[in-house]
């Protein structure tokens, strides 16, 4: 698969085996998130890798839209480390970063992944500093679900022309 195909074929996968996902992917995982670009290159994110059911379960009372955690046999929680970002608000943008290429790299090692919303839900943000005993210098970005995938989704039809403008919002 070259990488044009990997970015097209990237679905958000909610059903997954029970094949654990092994430790070599999951390093591979981190390396490919660790590589993103930041400002400054601060590389304000830090990573929870989460395999214990137990805290999969608190997960899934906390959080409304992570059913796929029943699944799912590992996560990982993107963090901002406050304290290491360029400025502030830079966290975000490079938290978001490092988890899109964490997705791709999924994709390319035919696993499935799905982004489950943290940040800006403050509640959220709230619950998983708490439940994983993040530092007040952290906070919760996004959650990945990740395994091997159980159901396989097409490509939809994305493209709009009518979204892209030349130098100036409007004209085509």
């Amino acid at each position: 698969m070259n990488f044009q195909e990997i970015i097209l074929k990237r679905r958000s996968i909610r059903k997954f085996t029970s094949k654990k996902v092994e430790s070599e992917k999951i390093d591979m995982l981190l390396k490919a998130a660790i590589y993103a670009p930041s400002a400054v290159n601060k590389q304000p994110w830090r990573f929870i890798i989460i395999e214990d059911r137990k805290l999969m379960s608190q997960i899934m009372e906390i959080h409304p839209h992570s059913k796929m955690f029943e699944t799912a046999n590992l996560g990982i929680l993107v963090c901002g480390d406050l304290q290491a970002q360029h400025g502030p608000g830079y966290w975000i943008a490079d938290c978001a970063a490092a988890t899109e290429n964490l997705l791709l790299a999924a994709t390319a090692l035919e696993l499935g992944s799905c982004w489950v919303g943290v940040y800006p839900r403050e509640e959220r943000m709230k619950s998983f500093k708490e439940l994983f005993l993040l530092p007040e210098h952290a906070e919760a970005f996004a959650l990945i679900a990740l395994g091997y995938p159980a159901e396989e989704k097409k490509m939809p039809e994305r493209f709009s022309p009518e979204k892209i403008f030349l130098n100036q919002w409007g004209k085509i």
